[in-house]
């Protein structure tokens, strides 16, 4: 299994573009890593994040 995921195939599962995942790592928004002077994000934590947004998420539907 790869470690790590690109920019590319992380911005269809958010439904954004990738330029504007570009925006949310460098804003530190989305967690991810230099790896030979491409940015790679870490499988692990981006099911981390993405568990996390989920979470509150859910949170804010039940405050309603």
């Amino acid at each position: 299994m790869n470690e790590f995921l690109r920019p590319a195939e992380v911005a269809p599962m958010l439904s954004i573009t990738t330029g504007r995942l570009y925006q949310l790592i460098a804003a530190g928004e989305v967690p991810a890593v230099k790896v030979g002077g491409a940015i790679r994000i870490p499988r692990q934590a981006w099911e981390q994040w993405l568990a996390a947004r989920r979470d509150e998420a859910l949170q804010a539907v039940r405050r309603g």
